[in-house]
């Protein structure tokens, strides 16, 4: 059975105009993504996650039926979310002149296969019931699945006089006082 990290990595290597993508549960949990080191696959998640579930609900008060697709367009690029099964979203990451057509078409037959992986058996293999299937890592020297920024240490800290969570690690805006990936008091 392919990693789902294959898929996103085939996608990006077959249309030039994709910029990175990222594979997050509903509730906002990162799975797996092939993103740049600068994108905090934690905010992209939890995110992804909000926008669907405030899109969803909009659809269904309006009656226009269900979510294909929701495309956020911005001066430097557009971010397409696009539902795979009923337990994860697919975040993509394209540039702001790439061809919608093709980038569409990808994350379609991208999306059907990795609903097949996802949406399979809610039990491992010793009966026990999963919220989404354990994806394990890839082969050895594959890279890794779902980097995390490692927390910044003192010196960090003070070189870039930056304010960070003392919890989690987080870059904190300027007067910020409850961090937007922990939700606790800083």
């Amino acid at each position: 059975m392919p990693y789902p990290e294959d898929f996103l990595k085939r996608m990006g290597a077959v249309n030039s105009d994709i910029q990175g993508s990222a594979i997050v549960s509903v509730q906002g949990f990162p799975i797996c993504s092939v993103l740049a080191r600068d994108v905090n696959d934690g905010i992209v998640s939890a995110m992804s996650a909000a926008i669907l579930s405030v899109s969803e609900r909009t659809l269904k008060e309006l009656a226009r039926g269900d979510l294909k697709r929701i495309l956020v367009d911005g001066a430097d690029g557009k971010i397409i979310l696009s539902k795979v099964g009923s337990k994860a979203i697919l975040c993509t990451l394209a540039k702001s002149d790439a061809s919608l057509g093709m980038v569409f078409l990808n994350i379609q037959s991208v999306s059907k296969k990795l609903a097949e992986i996802l949406d399979g058996d809610d039990e491992d293999d010793y009966g026990y019931i999963t919220s989404y299937p354990y994806i394990p890592p890839g082969p050895p020297g594959a890279g890794s699945v779902a980097v995390r920024k490692e927390k910044p240490t003192e010196l960090e800290k003070d070189a870039e006089f930056e304010p960070y969570c003392k919890h989690c690690g987080a870059k904190l805006a300027e007067g910020q006082t409850i961090c937007h990936v922990c939700r606790k008091k800083v």
